[in-house]
């Protein structure tokens, strides 16, 4: 009986302290992970190495079927389909783009511009951003160059003003824009008008020079024009221009635009002539 007491014990030996002895860890990272991961706060989500596996191979799936971002080494379809997935349109026809209000677009310039935004991969939010952008520049662009016309006027009026005298300004000033009328053909005009140059000092003294001497008896063959019109019709002539809604030039005299413009200058211009003229 004994002896059979004493088999047991070695075979099964108790621990005869239950409160220091040291409970044994069997995780799955205890078993299988090294020291220095068993402790990562990420690695513990996982309940064991069968979710952690089927994780890693979900991971890989979803990296496989991301889009690759285009290298130097890309051909021209793969970088075309990688624009198309960002949303580009698929073709430079497709683009939605509003065009700004009044302005007056080059068809071709805009045509051109649809094609670039496409071959450069640009959406259509892109292409419109783009638009938009370019016509506030330009918009500015166009403001800064009125500004500057506008100043130059100013300082032609004031610099001749003091070289004419007052009294002689508007006759002298007539006669320039008459002799520019009478010589100037379409295209010269045009170009006067928008670059501004007709605010230039030194071409109206010159123009002038030439309307005076077209002017002088000796060199017109005539004196002063003929026909029933004096000094005192063309003033009342120049007044109703000037404020008379209903004259047929007061439009067109004060609007730029307006197709009988120059007409109405030169109209005018030959009014000043004769009175200015007569009074010599």
């Amino acid at each position: 009986m004994t002896e059979d007491v004493q088999t047991a014990s070695e075979e099964a030996p108790v621990s005869d302290n239950l409160i220091s002895e040291e409970p044994q860890d069997d995780t799955w990272q205890t078993r299988y992970l090294s020291e220095d991961l068993r402790d990562n706060a990420t690695l513990g989500k996982f309940k064991d190495v069968g979710d952690l596996g089927a994780s890693y191979i979900k991971m890989q799936e979803m990296l496989g079927s991301r889009d690759k971002i285009p290298t130097e080494n890309s051909t021209e379809e793969e970088v075309g389909a990688f624009y198309n997935k960002l949303g580009r349109p698929a073709t430079p026809e497709e683009y939605s783009i509003e065009m700004p209000a009044d302005s007056g677009y080059d068809e071709q310039l805009y045509q051109g511009f649809l094609q670039q935004a496409h071959q450069s991969g640009l959406t259509n939010k892109q292409a419109q951003d783009a638009i938009n952008f370019y016509s506030q520049l330009n918009e500015n662009a166009q403001i800064n160059v009125e500004t500057t016309m506008q100043q130059a006027k100013v300082d032609a009026e004031t610099a001749l003003k003091k070289e004419w005298g007052a009294k002689d300004y508007q006759r002298n000033l007539a006669l320039s824009r008459r002799a520019f009328n009478r010589f100037a053909d379409d295209d010269l005009k045009k170009f006067v008008q928008e670059s501004g140059v007709s605010n230039n000092v030194s071409l109206i003294r010159f123009l002038h020079k030439i309307g005076k001497s077209f002017s002088d008896p000796d060199m017109s063959g005539a004196g002063k024009d003929a026909g029933s019109v004096d000094s005192d019709s063309a003033k009342i002539e120049i007044n109703a221009m000037m404020k008379d809604k209903g004259h047929k030039y007061h439009t067109a005299l004060f609007d730029p635009l307006d197709s009988k413009h120059e007409e109405a200058l030169a109209y005018r211009d030959h009014l000043y002539d004769l009175v200015y003229r007569e009074g010599e």
